[in-house]
């Protein structure tokens, strides 16, 4: 079979490596496109590490491909967050991931390029545990969070990744700890046959799809400037919804989603979820109420008879159930705290 794995493999890292080169050419225009190219040298390099030896490249092209693999798993993980959170960014939580991760690995990745060390086995068990958990964070996150999210390529496409990733990650331990001991090393070609699929229809997805596509970005209509997005079958829908918003105030409601809002309007909750994105140009709903709660609270802010409110009661009184969410909601739409922003008003009203 090593023609096979000789063909699959080989094919997989040319995919892969044709993938990094689309995304740094789409950099300046796509958020996620650092990741792509992290995930796809990251798994080029676990192809190419473990590799039979009559496939192994020269030496130091081996080396590389090795210490690329130590991080392939973080760097997926990276990818899945960023292609589906609109304000993904690295935090201090996400680098100490990378760098505990990196710790397992390594000696791993030494024991691949020194055959006369052996990885021990407790950092096998730990290696493969923390892969789980990460890739199972991932799947988590990716299917909570899929049912807050407005755009319809996008929610389809979660099922697909979640897909990919659950089956590349349990072929790939199967292969690895149950199968290949009893076939004496027969299945190596069963992880490149998971992984080049996946990078095929990823690469036809760049070669394929325009940036707006790729970014899941609708074009709706520049309201301000008196264009609308609207279809006119949705306008009653739209008098409903913004009075439901805007008079009946039904924002306030703590853990409010969008079914519970479509059950209200008694309307169905598809053409919610396209007038809400399509139409008022929102990505996710979380968004979309997040704006009247934030403006509401602004409000109180600037009310002389609530000044002495405290900013937690202001929050909860609109609908959120704990200060950490609302201030990070009010940060992403002001650039500050609810507190900063309070004092600044004070500083304008002066003495």
């Amino acid at each position: 079979m090593l023609w096979l794995d000789a063909l699959l493999r080989i094919s997989t890292v040319t995919l892969l490596l044709l993938s990094a080169i689309l995304a740094l050419r789409d950099k300046c225009c796509w958020r996620p496109a650092i990741f792509v190219v992290l995930t796809a040298l990251g798994t080029a390099g676990m192809l190419i590490a473990t590799a039979p030896e009559v496939l192994r490249p020269p030496f130091p092209l081996f080396v590389i491909a090795s210490l690329l693999e130590a991080g392939a798993i973080v760097f997926a993980w990276w990818f899945g967050l960023a292609i589906f959170r609109d304000d993904f960014k690295l935090k201090w939580s996400h680098w100490a991931i990378f760098f505990a991760f990196i710790t397992l690995t390594l000696p791993r990745s030494y024991a691949q390029i020194v055959e006369s060390y052996t990885y021990p086995a407790f950092l096998l068990i730990a290696f493969y545990v923390f892969s789980l958990a990460l890739m199972g964070h991932l799947v988590f996150t990716v299917t909570r969070e899929g049912r807050d999210d407005l755009v319809a390529t996008r929610r389809l496409y979660r099922a697909y990744f979640i897909g990919g990733v659950v089956a590349s990650v349990t072929f790939s331990i199967l292969t690895e700890n149950v199968w290949n001991p009893f076939y004496e090393g027969q299945l190596t070609f069963v992880k490149p046959l998971v992984v080049f699929p996946l990078a095929l229809w990823f690469t036809l997805w760049l070669t394929r799809i325009d940036l707006d596509s790729m970014e899941f970005q609708h074009s709706p209509g520049d309201l301000s400037e008196g264009g609308s997005a609207i279809d006119p079958r949705d306008e009653f829908l739209l008098q409903k919804l913004t009075a439901a918003m805007e008079t009946d105030k039904i924002y306030r409601e703590a853990g409010m989603t969008i079914r519970s809002l479509a059950e209200h309007l008694d309307a169905p909750e598809h053409r919610l979820r396209a007038l809400i994105n399509q139409g008022l140009g929102y990505r996710n709903f979380s968004a979309f109420v997040n704006s009247y709660r934030i403006n509401a609270v602004k409000a109180d802010l600037q009310d002389p008879e609530k000044s002495r409110i405290p900013v937690l009661t202001l929050a909860m009184d609109v609908g959120y159930n704990s200060l950490a969410p609302f201030n990070r909601a009010f940060r992403a739409m002001e650039g500050m705290t609810p507190t900063a922003y309070r004092q600044k008003l004070n500083e304008q009203k002066g003495p």
